[in-house]
């Protein structure tokens, strides 16, 4: 897990390769004007709002990729990310899906992290996750989907 404010995401370029196509669509796009999913390349931009947790949230359950890995940017609030290592600290929930790349864990070894307005979090895929979790508010947010090989 990394996190750092937005306007250092450039440094990250030579640990993952979809950052540098991230900034380039960063560079011309506002991020707050992206209201869909969008695909830029091997990259994907879906946005996200969330003002408070789901009546059907579950606090031990997590999500994990094995191909994609993901970015989330905070751009209104402050997201709280639930995270454990996916393969010391979970166990299997959902069988992994290949065609929408996840998989659903419990744990209960889960520790949080706070992205506030204007950072980023990158999630390696050897990390089970949960954003939007318990003490979130009034987060508006983009998650980047790239692809987890370096």
């Amino acid at each position: 897990m990394i996190t750092d404010r937005l306007e250092n995401i450039q440094q990250y370029q030579s640990l993952f390769s979809g950052i540098d196509q991230f900034v380039k669509v960063s560079q011309s796009k506002s991020l707050n004007a992206i209201t869909a999913k969008e695909t830029h390349g091997e990259i994907t931009l879906i946005p996200i709002s969330s003002q408070a947790v789901s009546e059907t949230f579950d606090p031990s359950v997590l999500e994990a990729h094995k191909t994609l890995m993901d970015i989330h940017i905070t751009l209104e609030g402050t997201d709280v990310i639930a995270y454990a290592d996916l393969e010391s600290e979970t166990t299997s929930f959902k069988a992994y899906d290949e065609v929408n790349d996840y998989l659903l864990a419990q744990s209960d070894a889960i520790k949080t992290i706070s992205v506030p307005e204007g950072y980023f979090c990158i999630i390696p895929n050897n990390f089970a996750h949960m954003a939007l979790y318990e003490g979130h508010a009034n987060v508006k947010k983009v998650v980047v989907k790239m692809n987890a090989v370096v």
